[in-house]
């Protein structure tokens, strides 16, 4: 088998006319490609060592398993044989890194074209290649997992994803969003251990969708053995809750029975037969009302007084 070289991948293609030139100037002889992580989509030099992107030619004798469609400004989109005829009688332009057209006033995109996804799912480029529509590198999945398999953001504090600079306390550190939510990982005196640890968490949680920082230390091998240490811990949790709850109930059954009358309820709070009333709001009307009552019981009172004196003389 060859060595994995830019010569024999899928996405490198010649110019034989570029490379007489080539041969006559006395330039060296460099394939071109689209799908290298630092110019996605771009036609390019490469050096001629592998990327992470590499894929081996297939042994055919035609040697024409992936096609090419440009994009127009030097772009171009990758895409099966078998699509070729179908897909080349439209012409695409690029969108935001990925190849769309223009339809009835609606866009639409290749990679929807080829896979249709049902209502709920998206497309998910594999090699994060936006451009690259071979079927090998599409599948279906949702937005979550989606957003699992993009790249680091552009202006972070670290050349890896997941892995950030804390000024305050002079560190690396490590955090990963599950299911909304940030796990932190921890401050690591080095940037690549940091994110060796973030390759350890993102394999084992989001699987196959995980986007990692070394690919070539994660084979499928070692990805399978942190599958089943997930595995046996989430069976392990299990069995520990289910013997808690087990336990749980047990305790429950030999405790005594309680009453099943109702003993009246004791609270801090007063009937409302006890509670004080309020005073009324005193308005004029009841004042000179009040003033009025008060001076019609004097002079009842006065002229009572008055009639005893009267009476005992």
């Amino acid at each position: 088998m060859a060595a994995p070289r830019c010569y024999n991948c899928v996405y490198s293609c010649v110019d034989p006319e570029r490379w007489l030139r080539c041969l006559c100037v006395g330039e060296p002889l460099l394939p071109r490609c689209a799908n290298h992580p630092l110019w996605s989509g771009q036609m390019h030099d490469v050096p001629g060592t592998a990327c992470r992107n590499y894929r081996p030619r297939p042994v055919l004798p035609e040697g024409d398993a992936v096609r090419l469609i440009p994009l127009g400004d030097g772009f171009y989109a990758y895409v099966d044989a078998a699509d070729y005829e179908s897909l080349g009688q439209y012409t695409w332009h690029q969108n935001n890194g990925y190849a769309s057209r223009r339809e009835k006033g609606r866009r639409i995109y290749m990679h929807g074209q080829i896979m249709q996804p049902a209502k709920g799912m998206v497309v998910d480029h594999i090699d994060g290649n936006n451009t690259n529509n071979c079927r090998f590198n599409l599948r279906l999945c949702t937005q979550a997992e989606n957003l699992r398999n993009r790249r680091s953001r552009h202006g972070s504090s670290s050349r890896f994803k997941g892995v950030g600079y804390d000024e305050e306390h002079r560190k690396w550190f490590a955090r990963c969003r599950l299911e909304g939510q940030r796990e932190w990982l921890g401050y690591f005196d080095d940037e690549i251990e940091a994110a060796h640890v973030y390759d350890r968490a993102a394999v084992e949680h989001f699987g196959e969708f995980a986007r990692v920082n070394f690919p070539e230390e994660w084979p499928p091998q070692r990805r399978a053995e942190v599958y089943a240490q997930r595995d046996a811990a989430k069976a392990e949790g299990k069995r520990v809750r289910r013997s808690e709850r087990k336990n749980s109930k047990s305790a429950r059954k030999t405790q005594p029975t309680r009453r099943t009358t109702k003993s009246p309820r004791t609270t801090s709070r007063r009937p409302r037969s006890a509670a004080p009333k309020k005073p009324r709001a005193e308005t004029p009307s009841r004042r000179s009302r009040r003033r009025t009552t008060k001076q019609r019981d004097t002079k009842k009172k006065v002229k009572h007084t008055r009639t005893a004196q009267n009476s005992q003389s």
